[in-house]
């Protein structure tokens, strides 16, 4: 059921997950291809905001602190498994894999590569600030709009 605190943590987890995504671009490699990239990670964090942290909001201040630090661990888990998803689909459309539990294996490798390029901190910093004050504004919202 929409409430004003789903939708309140999904416009603002999304707008959080588009900064991390403009972010991370710098520190792609020249070759890798961007396209879509902070939009496709504005929408799981807009659906990390409404499913997960807005539906959690209201259970008390040490609580919205950790569902908004678990939300970002959530947008950092999905967008991993659905961009090295997407590249291993790329790479199987080549015919780069023998099998499908080659293809799997590989992705593993590529959520791995990919996870370096969140390696510099004021990446992290955003992530952890961001999930914090998120999860303080969900229960704020919350508190205000029940």
């Amino acid at each position: 059921m929409p409430t004003a605190t789903k939708l309140v943590s999904a416009i603002l987890f999304a707008a959080l997950a588009w900064w991390i995504g403009h972010m991370i671009i710098p520190y792609f490699p020249e070759e890798q291809r961007i396209g879509r990239f902070r939009e496709i990670l504005a929408a799981v964090g807009f659906l990390t905001g409404w499913r997960f942290l807005g539906r959690h909001a209201g259970a008390g201040w040490n609580s919205a602190i950790a569902f908004g630090l678990g939300a970002s661990g959530i947008l950092v888990f999905w967008g991993l498994l659905i961009f090295s998803g997407y590249e291993m689909i790329r790479r199987s459309m080549r015919l780069s894999y023998g099998g499908p539990t080659e293809a799997l294996k590989d992705q593993v490798q590529i959520a791995i590569d990919y996870f370096v390029y969140l390696k510099p901190p004021e990446i992290w910093g955003s992530l952890i600030v961001g999930g914090l004050a998120l999860g303080l504004i969900a229960e704020m919202v919350k508190r205000r709009w029940p």
